[in-house]
């Protein structure tokens, strides 16, 4: 690797300063002079490997807070420009504290010129060059990492999304040919039945089974809210058709409890009261439809509660799918944001 040294100096290089650069010539250093760090910034980019970077701090006094101050906020335009470097501060008969001020602001080490013979400056210049040298291929090798992580997630998401278009297009061209028999997840979509009517209930759960509706029948909605949680665990839950007039616990109430046991489960009301109030209240629960008893056209009834639960599982299936994929890009983020940073 060859030594390489930029040395910015705005007052002109002359006296001791002159002798040093002549002398780091002469044991193959070669040094550029400038006289301001937009130039030097140039400069480096023409050299294969980081120069090291001379910062003229000789007019600096002898140690002050202001000359302490005055120096820290010079090495700081200073990497503000070359952020990579580790600025070589030359001084003459520097006070300890500018020393350590400046090593605090930055700087990669220091050369007194009262001090410094050409064996020790050039052992400066050196350790600082292959310091760089060794800073630039881990940031190179940090760079490639994190494109090649950046890459992995651009292709993930790209993969995912064509997996969720693809599963999105067979649904809709199931539903489209009337393919009830195509499930959506492995399992059927099922459905809560709350009926104290055994006649109704009976007929209804019927129906949809023969619809391919998985049905859970109870006549109370203490009952049926003590096993959904159950068999929203084991069996999965897409609607919940509920009697708005039942023994004990009404129809909203069931609602209520059941929505706290099975999260945002869609619900059906099945009311033989004509009630402004009901209606109101059962609005803001959100139910997803009404029917009144008696029932005019079951048929009809069973057809769209078998679309409200197909709906409802295509629904969870694809939440279930992206928490999954949110919890695999944030695996993957987590690994990434772990990589180290530039210093």
């Amino acid at each position: 690797m060859e030594l390489a040294a930029i040395l910015i100096s705005p007052r002109g290089v002359t006296g001791p300063l002159r002798d040093l650069m002549d002398r780091l010539g002469s044991v193959g250093v070669r040094v550029t002079i400038v006289d301001e760090t937009a130039t030097a910034v140039e400069v480096s980019h023409r050299h294969d490997f980081p120069p090291a970077i001379l910062l003229d701090l000789r007019d600096v006094g002898a140690g002050e807070v202001e000359d302490q101050q005055s120096a820290g906020d010079a090495l700081r335009r200073t990497l503000e420009q070359l952020p990579h470097a580790l600025p070589i501060i030359v001084t003459s008969e520097a006070d300890p504290m500018l020393i350590v001020s400046c090593v605090r602001a930055g700087a990669g080490d220091v050369i007194d010129l009262q001090l410094e013979g050409t064996a020790a400056a050039r052992a400066v210049v050196q350790r600082i060059c292959e310091r760089q040298a060794a800073r630039r291929g881990e940031l190179a090798l940090i760079t490639s990492q994190r494109d090649m992580v950046e890459d992995l997630l651009k292709d993930l998401i790209k993969t995912e999304r064509r997996a969720i278009d693809a599963e999105q297009a067979l649904a809709a061209r199931a539903r489209t040919a009337g393919e009830a028999a195509i499930a959506i997840e492995s399992r059927p979509p099922a459905v809560l039945l709350i009926e104290h009517e055994r006649g109704v209930a009976d007929e209804l759960a019927d129906l949809l089974e023969a619809a391919g509706v998985a049905t859970f029948a109870y006549v109370t909605g203490e009952e049926a809210v003590r096993e959904a949680e159950a068999l929203a665990s084991s069996t999965g839950l897409d609607l919940a058709v509920v009697a708005a007039q039942l023994p004990g616990i009404d129809g909203l109430e069931t609602v209520r409890r059941l929505r706290a046991r099975v999260q945002d489960i869609p619900a059906f009301l099945m009311t033989s009261v004509h009630d402004g109030d009901l209606t109101t209240q059962a609005a803001e629960l959100g139910v997803v439809g009404f029917v009144r008893k008696p029932l005019a056209d079951v048929d009809d009834l069973v057809r769209r509660l078998c679309q409200l639960a197909r709906d409802s599982l295509h629904h969870t299936r694809e939440h279930v799918y992206l928490q999954r994929i949110k919890q695999r890009h944030e695996r993957v983020l987590a690994r990434y944001r772990s990589l180290p940073r530039e210093p």
